[in-house]
């Protein structure tokens, strides 16, 4: 086999929604980047998108139009075009999700269509609102939702005195069947 026969490693993104400085979706983003590799051949790469600073929506045109005007819109396009798959790391705010990560969707849109996404929500009662909220969204960009989502719950008992997760590691592995499932999910859709 020539090396370009050599099918490509699919790439696997943990999106992680929230931007606060206090928070745990990269705790648990990063672990579950973790079990994931345990689980997968796919090259699994995290997005934090407080590290990606993506400005608020500032396109003079539609993102459905796919005409970006502006360069962080296509860095940004060519990021999520880059995933094969995508794992949603968000929590629930209020009964709803992040406007950092409501921005990340809107800012394009083709780029998502079809792509397979695993929502994981998390709050103190697992972020049920927050997912059924980014189902209604990932459905009008005609991304490719994987079932079930998966909720972690996150207690005040499972954080420590400055508001991180005290045991991120221990959090996770207590929702790892659920997260298996999803990884077999992504598995199924990727066709690998």
């Amino acid at each position: 086999m020539s090396a370009d026969d050599t099918p490509r490693t699919p790439v696997i993104g943990i999106l992680v929604g929230s931007t606060r400085p206090v928070r745990a979706g990269r705790q648990l983003a990063d672990q579950i980047a973790e079990l994931a590799r345990l689980r997968s051949e796919a090259d699994i790469t995290v997005i934090d998108l407080a590290e990606v600073n993506l400005p608020w929506l500032d396109e003079p045109k539609m993102p459905a139009l796919g005409d970006y005007q502006h360069e962080h819109t296509r860095a940004w396009a060519r990021v999520i075009d880059g995933l094969d798959a995508v794992i949603v790391v968000s929590p629930q705010y209020n009964g709803g999700y992040p406007a950092p990560l409501k921005n990340a969707i809107d800012t394009v849109y083709a780029e998502w269509r079809d792509k397979p996404v695993l929502l994981v929500t998390y709050g103190f009662h697992g972020g049920s609102m927050a997912a059924q909220q980014l189902t209604q969204v990932f459905g009008v960009v005609k991304a490719n939702l994987l079932e079930p989502p998966i909720a972690i719950s996150a207690t005040n008992d499972d954080r420590d005195a400055s508001g991180h997760l005290a045991n991120p590691c221990e959090l996770v592995e207590r929702h790892r069947a659920q997260l298996e499932v999803g990884f077999a999910a992504i598995h199924t859709a990727l066709g690998c």
